[in-house]
């Protein structure tokens, strides 16, 4: 029987979806932090998220996210990332 692997951040994931209307209406903007179903709270800098998870969790993962209605596609040159000369 093989065991199953299950995606990173599931969990969390449904966790934010389930309260993203609540969260759109007392925190848009803002970085909400989950583990597992667990919800910490909401901070208003990815850094605060992360010191805020790392206080509680410890040296795990756990999911920071910011609260948007809509999700941002982020965009970053080759050049941003220094990689235009990469040899594959």
């Amino acid at each position: 029987m093989m065991n199953e692997v299950k995606p990173q951040f599931q969990d969390e994931l449904k966790a934010f979806e389930s309260r993203k209307g609540e969260l759109l209406d007392i925190a848009g903007g803002k970085f909400a932090v989950f583990k597992g179903a667990e919800f910490l709270g909401v901070f208003d800098t990815p850094a605060a998220a992360f010191d805020a998870g790392v206080s509680k969790y410890g040296n795990v993962s756990f999911l920071v996210k910011r609260v948007l209605k809509e999700e941002q596609i982020e965009h970053a040159p080759a050049i941003f990332w220094g990689i235009s000369q990469a040899c594959p």
